[in-house]
């Protein structure tokens, strides 16, 4: 996936880790990566928009629409909500990833 205003807060490494232990075929393992990067993202988005007012959920997508990888648009959210975003976007991201270890390696047992 393309660089994305959160990157910072979200290791991916883990995962992707986890997947060369597997004897994956180079496009399975990039499809992978793929599925889980926008697992992940839509994720984001929705932890964001649900502490962000919806009053600005138009003017945060547009940004986001506009300039995916532009670390204003953190600064934005930042100034619109009342929670640290950051933590709550490591944390969550931090959970996403736990379930999906998980499930990956349930299926390496099958």
């Amino acid at each position: 996936m393309s660089k994305i205003f959160y990157d910072h807060l979200v290791i991916r490494e883990d995962i992707t880790a986890v997947l060369d232990s597997y004897d994956l075929d180079p496009v399975e393992r990039e499809e992978l990566v793929g599925l889980i990067d926008s697992h992940l993202h839509h994720h984001i988005l929705n932890i964001i928009l649900n502490h962000l007012p919806k009053s600005h959920h138009a003017d945060f997508i547009s940004r986001v629409i506009a300039a995916p990888h532009d670390t204003q648009i953190l600064e934005f959210v930042r100034s619109k909500v009342s929670v640290d975003i950051e933590e709550e976007i490591k944390s969550h991201a931090a959970k996403i990833k736990t379930d999906l270890l998980s499930e990956i390696h349930k299926s390496r047992r099958k």
